[in-house]
């Protein structure tokens, strides 16, 4: 089973967004145990997780390269990724330094919350891509 660490500065507040990452929680439980973890600040929760930084500036993938590239990150599900999602004023770049990985979304910029519902939802996507499921159309 893949195990994911979702780490947000801040959370998501009630309503839609929320509702829609609680949404996505749920369709990911048969593939993945999420574990969530809202700071104030960014600081890596787990030493021996593959890290990865959600940041305008990092890579970005083509859906079916992304699931290929979470069971390589996760070393074939026996290694927790760790996704690092930034507050609303972003990262500094000394920071970035300290991950293993960046990610980017998209071009665009998206608030935090939105971000985050985002990466819910690519990894359900990709989930259902390596389980052979027909989500991904």
């Amino acid at each position: 089973m893949y195990r994911f660490n979702i780490v947000t500065v801040g959370g998501i507040k009630n309503g839609p967004l929320a509702e829609l990452v609680s949404h996505y929680r749920k369709l990911l439980r048969p593939f993945a145990k999420v574990d969530v973890v809202e700071v104030k600040e960014v600081r890596r929760t787990a030493k021996d997780a593959f890290s990865i930084l959600l940041t305008e500036h990092g890579k970005e993938y083509f859906t079916g390269d992304f699931a290929e590239q979470i069971s390589a990150w996760s070393e074939h599900e026996t290694r927790t990724i760790e996704f690092v999602v930034a507050g609303p004023f972003g990262v500094d770049k000394t920071v970035e330094k300290n991950f293993d990985a960046t990610l980017s979304l998209s071009k665009f910029t998206f608030p935090h919350d939105v971000a985050t519902t985002l990466l819910y939802e690519q990894l359900y996507r990709a989930m259902t891509i390596l389980a052979g499921k027909t989500y991904h159309y």
